[in-house]
C-alpha cells in the first residue's frame, strides 16, 4: 500500500557562533540567516516535524574555527537544539560524508528536506547536491550570508 504522505525534515547547517560577531569567521548577513532559520525552525517545531542540527567540528590540528569545546563551535543560541532534536557532527563540508545522516534519514523514512545554512558554496551546495543525488526532495531556504566581514 502506498503512503498518502511523505515525511519531512529540517536540516540546519553550521549555524554556529564562529560565524557571528567576534567569531573566528564572522559573515555579513549571518544574523539575517539565523533569523530565517529560526522562523523555519519554529514552524517545524510547531508541526512536530523532524529537526536535524548539523554541527561542524574541525579535525585539523591547525584549524582556526569550529574547534571542539570552544564557544565558536557551539550552535548559535537562536537555533540551539531542544531536547529530543538530533545533532549530527561533521568535519567535512558535505553533511553526508563520514556521518550517519543518510542512515538517519532512511531509517526515519524522510523523503523531503528543507535546508538552511550559513555557506552556500561550502556546506549548503555539496549537501544539497548529494541529497538530490540520493533521491531526496530538497528545498533550500533563501539566505544571504556569503562573504566574510
Amino acid at each position: 500500500m502506498k503512503r498518502k504522505y511523505t515525511k519531512s525534515a529540517l536540516l540546519l547547517l553550521d549555524i554556529q557562533n564562529d560565524y557571528f560577531y567576534k567569531g573566528k569567521m564572522e559573515f555579513q548577513g549571518s544574523y539575517e540567516v539565523a533569523s530565517e532559520a529560526k522562523k523555519v525552525l519554529e514552524i517545524f517545531r510547531k508541526k512536530r516535524r523532524t529537526i536535524i542540527h548539523i554541527q561542524h567540528i574541525a579535525v585539523h590540528k591547525n584549524a582556526s574555527h569550529f574547534i571542539s569545546g570552544t564557544y565558536g563551535a557551539e550552535i548559535y543560541e537562536e537555533v540551539r537544539p531542544m531536547e529530543g532534536e538530533t545533532v549530527i557532527t561533521k568535519n567535512n563540508p558535505n553533511s553526508f560524508i563520514q556521518t550517519d545522516l543518510y542512515d538517519y534519514l532512511k531509517n526515519n523514512q524522510i523523503e523531503n528536506l528543507t535546508i538552511v545554512g550559513m555557506m552556500d558554496n561550502m556546506a549548503n551546495d555539496p549537501t544539497v547536491r548529494t541529497a538530490k543525488d540520493l533521491g531526496f526532495n530538497v528545498q533550500l531556504v533563501e539566505r544571504k550570508a556569503t562573504s566574510i566581514v
